[in-house]
């Protein structure tokens, strides 16, 4: 079976210009690693409104927060735990500032804000989601 996932790297800008990134922690139940937000794309759901839908219910995340939602042009094959054939599509998602981040408990377990400059192999669990976070460090918006 086929799958379509979406990937959003989830940042803001401070007022030197750089970067924090927001991480969320998944339950114990889904082992308690360290992503960014991720989540499929419903049927006739366009990729772009999947990563935007996503975020908005994995972080509490309003609208009237969100600066410019990019289309990474990055994406990712590979079979998840149920040998489903996976295509995740990366997309970059910048708010105007930090906010309350509220979790569902359903997923997650906790959130961090993470600088730039401390983003690292350790940070996330997945190669993809630091192969993400590595391209959006570079990202000019």
């Amino acid at each position: 079976m086929k799958k379509r996932k979406v990937q959003t790297v989830i940042f803001y800008k401070m007022q030197d210009k750089t970067k924090q990134f927001l991480l969320l922690q998944m339950n114990k139940r889904r082992k308690s690693f360290w992503q960014n937000a991720t989540g499929g794309v419903d049927q006739n759901e366009k990729a772009q409104d999947a990563a935007l839908r996503e975020a908005i219910e994995e972080t509490g995340l309003k609208r009237s927060n969100i600066k410019k939602l990019t289309d990474a042009g990055l994406s990712f094959k590979f079979d998840d735990q149920r040998n489903n054939h996976v295509t995740e599509k990366v997309f970059f998602l910048e708010c105007y500032q930090e906010w309350r981040v509220q979790l569902d408990p359903s997923e997650h377990q906790d959130f961090k804000w993470v600088h730039e400059k401390d983003i690292n192999q350790k940070s996330v669990h997945y190669q993809s989601n630091y192969r993400a976070l590595v391209l959006a460090k570079e990202f000019s918006c």
